[in-house]
């Protein structure tokens, strides 16, 4: 089992690096203010990380009313 999720893991990062080095070309971001240029991988990423922040965020803010719904019924 060990051997098994050392292998998942190894092919992951191997295509997470071919991923960056396939999406390397700059994207230039526009701000209100002004703008910066990134990579597209660590744009794909940056947005990637914010989302599942937020849907996590979200999904506890959910939980949590429902434990405290449950709670009060008792």
């Amino acid at each position: 089992m060990r051997l098994l999720s050392l292998i998942v893991l190894t092919f992951a990062a191997l295509l997470g690096i071919s991923f960056a080095v396939l999406n390397a070309g700059p994207v230039v971001v526009n701000y209100y203010i002004g703008s910066q240029t990134f990579p597209l991988s660590v744009l794909i990423l940056g947005v990637l990380v914010l989302g599942i922040l937020v849907g996590w965020i979200v999904s506890f803010l959910t939980i949590l009313k429902l434990k405290m719904k449950l709670r009060s019924k008792d």
